[in-house]
């Protein structure tokens, strides 16, 4: 025996007190008594309950009630589990129905409600009648209850109602987003002839299909646009003539879709004015077009985008940092990018070798031919007489190696110090051979080495020169005086003129040349003897790209899958006015091509983790004028950008269940900068529940919120701070009419669940008729309460008390008094 409550036990000595109180003369034995119904009710109080096994074993009879239950197969069952209702001798059975205006709404909840009406660690089993066509999936949760306690299900199979068309699936097959096509699938089971099927949303007819026919199962296609944002509840009704349908409630079927907003596009552009608004006439109201500055905060222009189009932008407009930022969108945060040629973009608008031509799909091959920038040279020689002998050849030769390689278009002066400076040959063209030979032959050793008032006659003398490159090479021994070069050199190098320093012969005199040379940004060259002449380098040959834009009538070759090109005809694409010539990349894909050179004019890959498309025309410029008067180039732009835009931006990704009223919400962050979530419920007449998160793990959120279970309800949820929010529409079941419109394809498989379960099937066709075997445990632990019968003995010992002081007095002694 156990006690509930132990504590009454503190109050066990009251049960003396008749023995003490009230005073007088009594009788012992109504003293024993009356303290006996005082110990009887403190029992009483404490609980007192005594554990017991139960052996027997209950069965549970479920029977399927629902609209999809054929009539004569219920009631021939109805009539089956009561009869065997009536022979179960093993325990208590009792009859369940579901699915109907009374008991359990779906066939999980009748599973939970039959495994809790068995006892825990009790024997029993369950027996259920039903066609196993439900809308509500939720059974797995429940089995498994029945596969751990070992409760076996035995199914008997109903057929369901024939002859009845009706829509019993809605399927979204594509993303729903405001202005783009969005595709939905109605499967419809039949038979019916010549029906109409119609899709709406919003009070509009938005879709229909006319003539339809249907013999057992069908799956139908429609295709729709939808025009603004937000929970949308679409309708697929069938329409059938009621000779062939007996029952027209159930022809409609429902459903509530999230449209989510325009696609965000960030547009960066500046050769083409005002290319913005073409550009978003031509996709349609499915993309929200903004303007964003190439030479501004781009990475802060791209926070919230989808999408970027560059169009016809050219890279000296488009800075490095930015076309980084841009390149990091893509790779990192799966933003897509639409590059359009043009003039003034790709390999014409300087991209060549750039960031952001790294992630094109296309090589830009733009063709280069060599130039040869101009040149200025000023030689300054040393003629003192520590530059005697063989010094001055080498000085004189050096001198010639360097004139040589300059051509036609380059000038050439020399300026000799010797004390003094003069210039032996002014500044003039390098195709005066035969003068400037003749000034270095006139040269000769003699006089003192006195080199800066020569290096500052040669920077007053470049000033007026307007040459690509200037050059000043000093030749001498490496004996002059001290001064202030530094100074001197280091604003020749600012003004771009770089000096060169050359040691003529043998002597160690270097470490100021060097100095000197890499004050003045240019080289250093040693000259010991004759055998070891320098090749002076005076300047580098650069390359000027050719013009690549090619215009014309080019006829075009559509490639790509079929997935693609659905709904547009590839074999119409107008000719091409112009284009830019690039090639493909090995890893990219073609979906347009010029036929002649096979040039890509679309081409697409993939970057990480967002994609790239490259269109080699201009779409709102002359080169795709053309292709402007063609119906099909808006869809067919729009359809590009879709494919090329990233494919979610949210944040957090949604896990939610609905239980009852409540509903039940988890957040996982998609990546590491999502921050904290935010959200609500949108629940009847669009009001607005606040939803509290919490973490629980890094990453991971809960939040619970209360609607109505018979109402669809929106969830709304995001980042803190960014706009606009996800959206998804919670379906609530919709009460009888649902498993109608149940897919029957979907249905519980009976048989199946017979095996997990340890069951059989029972009934119909291959199905046993002997008496459902039981399962579960040994037998419950059953729990006797025994207040009560302390009740009745403390009663019946008050009433006995009573009983005996209203005795005759004489009857209370044994006699008589006379």
């Amino acid at each position: 025996m156990q006690f509930a409550h132990p504590l009454v036990f503190w109050f066990l000595p009251l049960a003396a007190l008749p023995f003490f109180w009230p005073r007088g003369r009594g009788s012992l034995k109504r003293s024993v008594g009356r303290s006996a119904a005082l110990l009887a009710c403190l029992l009483a109080l404490a609980t007192p309950t005594w554990k017991g096994q139960e052996t027997s074993a209950k069965l549970i009879l479920l029977l399927d009630e629902s609209p999809s239950v054929d009539a004569a197969a219920f009631s021939s069952a109805r009539r089956t589990l009561e009869g065997m209702r009536d022979r179960w001798d093993a325990g208590p059975a009792e009859l369940v129905e579901w699915g109907g205006r009374r008991g359990p709404a779906t066939l999980a909840a009748a599973l939970r409600l039959a495994e809790g009406r068995i006892p825990e660690g009790g024997r029993g089993a369950v027996v259920l009648a039903t066609d196993g066509v439900d809308d509500e999936a939720g059974w797995s949760e429940a089995l498994a209850r029945y596969e751990a306690r070992g409760l076996p299900i035995h199914p008997i199979p109903l057929a369901s109602r024939k002859n009845d068309p009706r829509p019993v699936g809605l399927e979204v097959l594509s993303e729903l987003r405001v202005g783009q096509r969005a595709t939905v699938a109605v499967t419809l089971v039949g038979p019916v002839d010549a029906a109409t099927l119609e899709l709406e949303g919003r009070g509009n007819r938005l879709a229909a299909m006319k003539s339809l026919s249907v013999e057992d199962r069908r799956r139908v296609v429609l295709e729709f646009e939808p025009s603004e944002p937000g929970p949308l509840t679409l309708s697929a009704r069938l329409l059938v003539k009621k000779s062939e349908d007996p029952w027209p409630a159930d022809n409609t079927l429902t459903r509530t879709v999230f449209v989510k907003p325009p696609l965000d596009v960030a547009y960066l552009g500046w050769r083409m004015e005002k290319g913005l608004e073409p550009l978003a006439r031509l996709v349609g109201p499915g993309f929200h077009l903004h303007a964003v500055d190439p030479e501004g905060d781009v990475e802060t222009g791209l926070r919230s985008a989808d999408l970027v189009v560059v169009d016809d932008l050219p890279s000296r407009r488009f800075p490095i940092a930015g076309q980084e930022a841009l390149v990091r969108a893509v790779k990192e945060r799966g933003v897509g990018l639409f590059v359009c040629g043009g003039r003034g973009s790709l390999a014409p608008g300087g991209y060549f070798k750039s960031p952001l031509e790294d992630i094109l799909p296309v090589e830009l091959t733009q063709k280069e031919e060599k130039r040869d920038p101009s040149t200025t040279l000023v030689v300054i020689i040393d003629t003192s007489g520590s530059m005697g002998g063989t010094r001055v050849q080498l000085a004189k030769e050096v001198a010639r190696l360097a004139i040589r390689r300059l051509l036609p278009h380059d000038k050439v002066g020399i300026v000799e110090f010797y004390g003094a400076k003069r210039w032996a040959a002014p500044i003039q063209p390098a195709s005066n051979v035969i003068e400037i030979q003749r000034a270095i032959n006139r040269l000769d050793a003699g006089g003192g080495t006195v080199i800066m008032p020569a290096i500052e006659e040669a920077y007053y003398g470049l000033q007026n020169v307007n040459t690509r490159y200037k050059h000043v090479l000093v030749l001498t021994d490496g004996g002059v005086e001290s001064g202030a070069f530094e100074p001197l050199l280091r604003k020749m190098a600012e003004k771009g003129i770089n000096v060169s320093t050359v040691l003529v012969g043998p002597e160690a005199h270097s470490e100021f040349l060097v100095n000197m040379a890499n004050w003045g940004k240019g080289r250093f060259y040693a000259v010991p003897n004759r055998f070891n002449l320098p090749e002076v380098i005076l300047k580098r040959p650069t390359s000027a790209r050719l013009p690549v834009w090619k215009t014309g009538a080019f006829a075009l070759r559509a490639e790509g899958p079929e997935l693609f090109w659905r709904g547009i005809d590839r074999n119409a694409l107008p000719l091409l006015d112009g284009y830019l010539a690039t090639r493909m990349r090995p890893a990219a894909e073609n979906l347009i091509v010029t036929r002649a050179s096979s040039h890509p004019v679309l081409a697409r890959w993939q970057v990480g983790l967002g994609r790239v498309t490259v269109f080699t025309s201009e779409p709102a410029g002359k080169g795709t004028d053309s292709w402007r008067k063609w119906s099909g180039f808006g869809p067919l732009l729009a359809r590009v950008l879709a494919r090329t835009a990233r494919d979610a931006r949210d944040d957090f990704a949604l896990e939610a269940r609905r239980e009852g009223r409540r509903v039940r919400l988890v957040l996982r962050a998609t990546g590491s900068a999502a921050g904290l979530p935010a959200g609500y419920l949108v629940t009847n007449g669009g009001k607005r529940q606040p939803l509290s998160f919490i973490e629980r793990a890094p990453g991971l959120f809960e939040a619970a919120g209360f609607a109505d279970p018979a109402r669809d309800v929106t969830v709304r949820w995001g980042a803190v701070g960014k706009e606009p929010l996800s959206g998804r529409v919670l379906r609530a079941r919709r009460g009888r009419i649902s498993d109608l419109q149940a897919d029957p394809a979907r249905a519980l498989d009976l048989a199946a669940l017979a095996r997990t379960t340890g069951g059989r099937v029972m009934g119909g066709r291959g199905g046993t008729t002997a008496s459902p075997s039981v399962g579960g445990g040994a037998g419950a632990t059953r729990l006797h309460d025994l207040a009560p019968w302390f009740y009745l003995a403390a009663l019946v010992l008050f009433l006995g008390d009573v009983i005996a002081r209203r005795l005759p007095r004489s009857r209370r002694l044994g006699g008589t008094v006379s």
